[in-house]
């Protein structure tokens, strides 16, 4: 008999009843690979989040870097510390 979802279906017909009894270990099995698949997509979840962290730090740096390249001067900056500054180090 098959199961559906964590339920182990009852067969209440003698005529179709399932020649193999269902246990604990079936129903322990059944749970464990649901938390497996859902460990599985939650890694995948976390690496799309690392990801979109990363492209969205060196976006940053990027930026950051392209305009004091072409700022020609400091511009609204008071000082080369302060302009370092707003450039993120974290790669």
């Amino acid at each position: 008999m098959a199961k559906v979802g964590n339920y182990v279906q009852r067969d209440y017909h003698n005529r179709f009843r399932s020649k193999q009894k269902k246990t604990w270990s079936d129903y322990n099995k059944s749970w464990s690979q649901r938390r497996q698949a859902s460990a599985a997509k939650a890694q995948q979840l976390r690496n799309v989040a690392a990801s979109f962290t990363t492209i969205s730090v060196q976006a940053s740096q990027a930026n950051t870097s392209f305009v004091m390249q072409n700022q020609g001067t400091l511009g609204t900056y008071a000082s080369q510390t302060a302009a370092l500054s707003r450039y993120n180090f974290l790669a």
